[in-house]
Formats: structure tokens, C-alpha cells, sequence
């Protein structure tokens, strides 16, 4: 195996939790090259893990080797807060597509996992869970598709733009609008509306010192600013739009 050098403990105890969540057994000494650290330092890291509550078993002889338990599971994972946003956020769409089976459980598992998380994180997430709406899907006579741009550039945008939301910082957008005419805004990216299957900026627009909703698909090219922005009221920006309603 590569050896691979990590820059400090709570990083390793980080990878090697995934490497042990990753295989039914983890050889000491297959651990130990992966991480570039000696097989004596991955058992003092294993002594740390159970410490912590890691349900870590060994198994002794060939075949054996280092494991978690078997039934380890959600309630044991580690999220910051981006990352819970992501994980509520697919769980809300999925809602919305009102499918008569397998999904009649997914508003109690949002709840669950909401409710699982210590108090502070929890108001990180309702910060921004505000800030995140959902609308019924687009009907065939509303619907216009996403533009067929290049993938990688609408993924390089689309990173920026999430950034922005998340830091609350001010974006440098290129834009085109449906007619074609191109545009380039800085705007403060307030709230994210999803209409399936197309998603949007609810923005405010420092070229037209008011709010304006952008199509993500339409965004060309993205630019993170340093400059943060307060939030303006829902009433200033929502008002101005129509048919959106918070479901997250």
C-alpha cells in the first residue's frame, strides 16, 4: 500500500476510523502503512477510539484483524453542520416526490436526526435551514429545462455560490437571462428555492439595488468575495417572489 503522511493525531484518529469503517477486518500493520505511522502508534490510536466509545473488536489468528462492530451505526457518525444541512436537504426533496412507497418514514428520520445533535449545531442548522425553500415540483406547462451548459462549470459555480451561502459572503456572478443577454452581478446569496428539478438564488443585486431570483444553471462563472452580508429580512426578499414556501 501507498503510505500516505498525516499531519496530526485528530486527523489520523479521523482516517482511521474511516479506514475501519470502510473493511470487515483491518490488519495492524495494513493500518499502520496506510497511515505512515508504526503498527505500536495504531494501537495507542485504537486504545483512544475505544476510550471515546468506538465499539472496536479484534480478532486474533489469520483472517482476523481489527474491525468495527458489526451493527455501528448512524447515531455514531460525525457531521459538521454543512454536511447535516445536505444530508436534511436530500431527505425534504425526497419527500416532495410523494412516491406511495418506501419513503412514508422520511419526515420522522429528518426529525430524528435533527433532534440527535448537540444544542449549539442545532442552531447553526435551523440558521440555515431557514434559509433553504422548497417548492412543488414544476408542472410540464412551467417547465423549462435546466441550460445544457458545460457540466464542469456549472459544478465550479454551483461550489461558489454554496460557499457564499454557507459563509454569507457577497458573489461576482456572470449571468445570462432567458433572452440571452449576459450580465455581470455581485449579489449577496440570501436564499437557496429549489423547483424541482431546477434550483435557485434569491439574491440581493447590487446592479439593481434590489432583490432578483437567479437560476443556478444560468450562472456562468462564479467569483467568492471576502466581503460578508447581513442577512435581510425575510419580508424584503420573499415578498417579492411567489409560490415558495419553507418546507425544510
Amino acid at each position: 500500500m501507498k503510505q500516505k503522511k498525516t499531519s496530526t493525531r485528530l486527523q489520523r484518529l479521523d482516517e482511521l476510523t474511516g479506514l475501519l469503517k470502510a473493511n470487515d477486518h483491518n490488519l495492524v500493520s495494513d493500518l499502520a502503512e496506510n497511515l505512515g505511522v508504526s503498527p505500536r502508534t495504531i494501537m495507542r490510536d485504537l486504545e483512544i477510539l475505544i476510550e471515546k466509545g468506538y465499539p472496536i473488536e479484534t480478532c486474533p489468528g489469520r483472517g482476523g484483524g481489527v474491525s468495527l462492530h458489526k451493527h455501528w451505526g448512524l447515531g455514531r457518525l460525525h457531521f459538521n453542520y454543512k454536511e447535516i444541512i445536505d444530508l436534511l436537504l436530500s431527505l425534504a426533496v425526497m419527500e416532495k416526490l410523494h412516491s406511495p412507497i418506501f419513503l412514508s418514514n422520511l419526515k420522522s428520520i429528518r426529525h430524528k436526526i435533527a433532534a440527535s445533535f448537540p444544542e449549539e449545531q442545532r442552531k447553526q442548522v435551523q440558521a440555515v435551514r431557514k434559509r433553504i425553500l422548497l417548492s412543488e415540483i414544476a408542472s410540464e406547462s412551467n417547465f423549462t429545462p435546466p441550460e445544457p451548459d458545460n457540466k464542469s462549470i456549472l459544478k465550479s459555480s454551483a461550489n461558489s455560490v454554496y460557499e457564499a451561502f454557507f459563509e454569507m459572503k457577497m458573489i461576482k456572478i456572470n449571468y445570462h437571462d432567458v433572452k440571452g443577454a449576459q450580465t455581470e452581478r455581485t449579489i449577496e446569496p440570501h436564499f437557496i428555492m429549489l423547483c424541482w428539478p431546477v434550483w435557485y438564488i434569491l439574491a440581493w443585486d447590487h446592479l439593481r439595488s434590489d432583490a432578483r431570483c437567479f437560476r443556478l444553471d444560468r450562472i456562468q462563472k462564479a467569483k467568492l468575495e471576502n466581503e460578508k452580508f447581513k442577512l435581510k429580512s425575510s419580508q424584503t426578499l420573499i415578498g417579492k417572489l411567489e409560490n415558495f414556501t419553507v418546507r425544510l
